[in-house]
């Protein structure tokens, strides 16, 4: 009876090591699947090179848009691209949150490469330029006047909302001009902090607000900490809406700082509806797809973790929001980024 009772017990136990084998061996490959995010219903329409005029600043505005071919209205979301990017910055991601039914608008801003601009690494490759463009970039992006232009841009998409279906034909019942929420990477995740009501120092101007009542939530990706472009540990004091901030393990500022600076927004913003993404191997160039993308994963994570995030503010979904309460994104993600919430 004791040998058949061990027999038995030795037996189970090697079934239950061969079952935890097997588990561990078939994880990875589950993870690559579940970090993958699934494209939406929808249809996605794409209504390119068109154009907004400004006649207080007599500025030209050209912008992009992706929207679902049927149904709506639909939440919108403005994207402002980093310096140097333009309206076709971060088209996978955009793309992405249309197919989930999402009206996305991404402008071209005046820092942006335009048809008439050299693209970057043309127009000399030395040193001199190198530290040049470096030099413009610094001052560009702590330009008071540029500041306030970017966020400008944005304000008239949002002035032109209703009128926009007059000149985008496919946009007719499409726009919900109550539900809006603005991303951004780098430069632009600074116009979105902004507008969303995160003060700067700017000039002689201390705590500088741009803050629109219009904007629901907002998604820094790779955004901006202290010490730079007139932030500081109270900017974010103010800041009521929720946010998502998107980083990277081996994200960097344009002083070269490192992840922990690019985690401050979440860091100094008051509790309530904010989390904190950071992906690990992302750099600056990873999460939209595009330049400096070689694991295509990252850029899956923030189309994930993002339409989610979106999902829950400007859907007011339920199971979205309870999602991003719990730590499934860690484990759907194959453990590939961590998350923080509070």
């Amino acid at each position: 009876m004791f040998c058949l009772d061990y027999c038995d017990e030795y037996y189970m136990y090697r079934i239950l090591f061969l079952a935890l084998a097997v588990s561990r061996f078939l994880q990875p490959a589950l993870a690559e699947q579940q970090v993958k995010s699934k494209e939406g219903l929808l249809a996605v329409v794409i209504a390119d090179d068109l154009l907004l005029m400004d006649a207080a600043r007599k500025k030209e505005l050209f912008f992009k848009v992706y929207h679902p071919q049927t149904g709506g209205p639909y939440p919108v979301i403005l994207f402002s691209h980093g310096f140097g990017g333009n309206k076709d910055s971060f088209s996978p991601v955009g793309k992405h949150w249309a197919s989930h039914g999402y009206v996305v608008i991404h402008p071209t801003h005046a820092d942006g490469l335009g048809r008439n601009n050299p693209e970057p690494g043309k127009g000399g490759d030395n040193k001199a330029a190198a530290r040049a463009r470096l030099g413009g970039l610094l001052r560009g992006i702590s330009d008071p006047e540029k500041i306030g232009g970017r966020v400008a841009d944005l304000v008239l998409i949002l002035d032109n909302l209703d009128d926009l279906p007059k000149s985008v034909s496919s946009l007719k019942g499409k726009i919900d001009s109550k539900v809006i929420g603005v991303g951004g990477h780098s430069f632009g995740a600074y116009t979105a902090m902004l507008i969303g009501g995160v003060t700067a120092d700017l000039g002689k101007d201390a705590d500088s607000s741009f803050m629109d009542k219009r904007v629901k939530c907002i998604l820094p990706i790779s955004g901006q900490g202290t010490g730079q472009q007139g932030l500081t540990a109270k900017s974010w004091e103010a800041l009521k809406l929720p946010m998502m901030t998107i980083t990277g393990t081996r994200d960097q500022g344009v002083g070269g700082q490192g992840v922990e600076w690019k985690k401050e927004p979440y860091k100094y913003s008051p509790a309530g509806d904010k989390y904190l993404v950071v992906i690990d191997g992302a750099n600056h160039f990873s999460f939209g797809g595009g330049l400096g993308t070689r694991d295509g994963s990252i850029t899956d994570i923030v189309k994930l973790c993002s339409t989610t995030y979106w999902d829950a503010y400007l859907k007011e979904s339920g199971s979205a929001k309870k999602y991003l309460k719990s730590d499934l994104l860690v484990r759907d993600t194959g453990g590939k980024c961590t998350f923080e919430k509070k």
